[in-house]
């Protein structure tokens, strides 16, 4: 017996500091247009930048979770 097995879409967003990656996720994310998005921000520095802009998905309209 095999399982049936499906794909899900992921796009990963990577750069150099000042490049736009917080700026295009927000643009996506309140673009989404009723499609469900995930974020998983891997922060490097001392300093949690990104995380923090995108707390609550960075828009007024879309709830914090963990």
């Amino acid at each position: 017996m095999t399982a049936s097995v499906s794909r899900v879409p992921c796009t990963v967003v990577t750069g150099f500091l000042g490049a736009g990656k917080t700026t295009l996720v927000r643009h996506l994310l309140e673009n989404a247009g009723g499609k469900r998005i995930a974020i998983i921000v891997n922060e490097f520095g001392d300093i949690g930048i990104d995380g923090e802009i995108l707390k609550g998905c960075g828009i007024d309209t879309c709830p914090e979770e963990n």
